[in-house]
């Protein structure tokens, strides 16, 4: 998932530097992600019993890892535009919503295809709905900087505890929310709801504002950029939309090949 949303015409206007840290945890994220995917698939075609500890301790982290990373990248990108004369805030927000706007409506299209790839367990709300909602709702809360940690608590709290609940028959919005069936696994192979999951962009939201200032960080990295994993990981990152958009048909057609040779 790119979670960059400054585009180029914005890019090009400012001199900020991107923070390779950031590129690097956004790569390993989609590359343990892929991995993931990988083990399911690998289990899903009976060529390989899935390992249940491991895929559960990836499901657990990586998620996490991404949602953070979208809040931390927004206010990052918000703070390196802010006091630069050059550059109009109302544009970034512009952008912002239709970022976020693009990423759901990928979102959708993934929806569409997995109503014909898997129609007993189609996507309703996945995890690109998610995260394109989560974009454009950051906007009103940017303003609240590391204050944010409160309404972090509040959407995971309440997360956690309508999850609790055995919701039955849910709508759409209901399934947007969080109020799902228990068994809510049983219908889709992919649920990421905004509560609790905004919860954790606002988190990446305070800890961005926590640890980066304008074009600087406040704390102490040595320069990594030349090595070559640094390189890769943080190309990875750039790329963490494209790669997620194409890496499943990548492995289930393989697979798929394997299969028939």
């Amino acid at each position: 998932m790119n979670l960059n949303i400054l585009n180029k015409k914005i890019t090009k206007n400012s001199t900020s530097q991107r923070f390779i840290e950031i590129d690097m945890l956004r790569g390993l994220a989609i590359l343990l992600m892929v991995f993931g995917h990988l083990l399911w698939d690998l289990d899903h075609f009976g060529i390989s019993p899935i390992n249940n500890t491991l895929y559960s301790t990836l499901q657990g982290f990586v998620p996490h890892l991404f949602f953070v990373l979208v809040g931390m990248g927004i206010i990052v990108s918000k703070k390196k535009i802010e006091n630069k004369p050059n550059i109009d805030e109302n544009l970034f927000y512009k952008r912002l919503i239709l970022r976020g706007l693009k990423i759901f409506g990928l979102g959708m299209i993934l929806t569409i295809g997995s109503f014909i790839v898997m129609p007993d367990t189609p996507v309703y709300f996945g995890v690109l709905h998610c995260i394109g909602l989560s974009v454009i709702l950051t906007a009103p809360f940017l303003k609240y900087r590391n204050f944010n940690v409160l309404f972090v608590f509040l959407f995971i709290t309440g997360g956690y505890m309508i999850s609790q609940i055995n919701f039955q028959n849910p709508s759409l919005i209901h399934l947007t929310v969080g109020f799902h069936p228990t068994n809510v696994w049983k219908y889709t192979v992919d649920y990421f709801p905004l509560l609790p999951w905004f919860g954790f962009t606002l988190a990446g939201i305070a800890a961005g504002d926590i640890l980066y200032c304008g074009d600087k960080r406040r704390f102490r990295m040595p320069d990594i950029s030349k090595y070559k994993p640094a390189k890769l990981f943080s190309w990875m990152g750039k790329h963490s939309l494209g790669i997620y958009l194409i890496h499943q048909p990548i492995i289930a057609g393989a697979i798929s090949v394997f299969i028939l040779l």
